[in-house]
């Protein structure tokens, strides 16, 4: 018995010793890379276009060139909106700070317009005949904005900005006629420009399909200060006296609301992310 034994376990060494030779060699590969997927940078120079829509609150009161002085209107408000057009160029910086990614940058743009609205006043006093009311269009056709922005990187691609600086519109010259059915001449007020400053804020998406190209949104408030106008009669004037004039005193604010596709350069280089 002790013979079959032993027999049946070198029998079984043997068997497999000959099937382990017969076994390819075992390989060895190295452990799969980390991946290393590519962030959007927010380094370099970057054009933007786009359109978008403002509101104004154009304050207004009027009074007379003379001595004394007359009040035409103590004072009202007039609401103006419209379309815009917008155009930008800027240069970006980022750079690692407390908490993650920053982006700290310089810009300048400017908007095509036609943000109105009508404007009322009566004229007393020194206007021909009776108390007179006046209406006429108020219109900004064109503003232009530089400035700085500040921005947090929230996600991948993502930023988020403040931003402010001075800025200036340009308004039209104001026709005024009487309000009466027979829409007679009256005083005309030249075109303005008014210079104050903005304050905003918005984000900026990497568009992923297309490398160099963002999507941004942003919302501005922009005070153009107050200035004083004059309002003269036209030779040619129906509903005022020829060449008096009257002093318009003016305070103008926006607030617009734009999405923009801007495209960056990149000059800054790569950024990567390792995950």
């Amino acid at each position: 018995m002790k013979k079959f034994l032993l027999a049946l376990t070198a029998a079984a060494a043997f068997t497999g010793s000959a099937v382990a030779a017969d076994l390819p060699a075992r390989t060895y590969s190295k452990a799969p890379a980390p991946v290393v997927a590519p962030v959007a940078n927010f380094t370099g120079l970057w054009i933007s276009g786009g359109f978008g829509y403002g509101l104004a609150q154009y304050e207004t009161n009027v009074t007379s060139v003379g001595v004394p002085p007359v009040v035409f209107d103590f004072g009202h408000d007039t609401g103006l909106r419209g379309w815009l057009g917008k155009v930008g160029v800027g240069y970006d910086y980022q750079f690692a700070g407390p908490l993650g990614q920053w982006v700290i940058g310089a810009f300048a743009d400017g908007q095509w317009s036609n943000i109105k609205g009508q404007n009322n006043f009566t004229c007393p006093g020194i206007c021909t005949g009776p108390s007179v009311g006046y209406t006429g269009q108020l219109k900004n056709d064109w503003a232009w904005a530089a400035g700085g922005r500040l921005g947090f990187v929230a996600l991948p691609g993502l930023l988020t900005y403040v931003n402010g600086g001075y800025t200036q519109a340009d308004f039209t010259s104001t026709q005024y006629f009487t309000q009466n059915p027979a829409f007679q001449l009256g005083p005309v007020m030249d075109s303005r420009r008014m210079g104050g400053y903005f304050i905003g804020g918005g984000t900026e998406y990497a568009i992923s399909q297309i490398p160099g190209l963002f999507w941004k949104s942003e919302v501005r408030f922009s005070d153009f200060g107050s200035r004083t106008d004059t309002n003269i009669c036209p030779p040619n004037g129906v509903a005022c006296t020829p060449g008096v004039h009257s002093l318009d005193n003016n305070h103008v604010r926006m607030q617009t609301a734009t999405t923009e596709l801007v495209y960056r350069f990149n000059w800054g280089g790569p950024v990567v992310a390792k995950y």
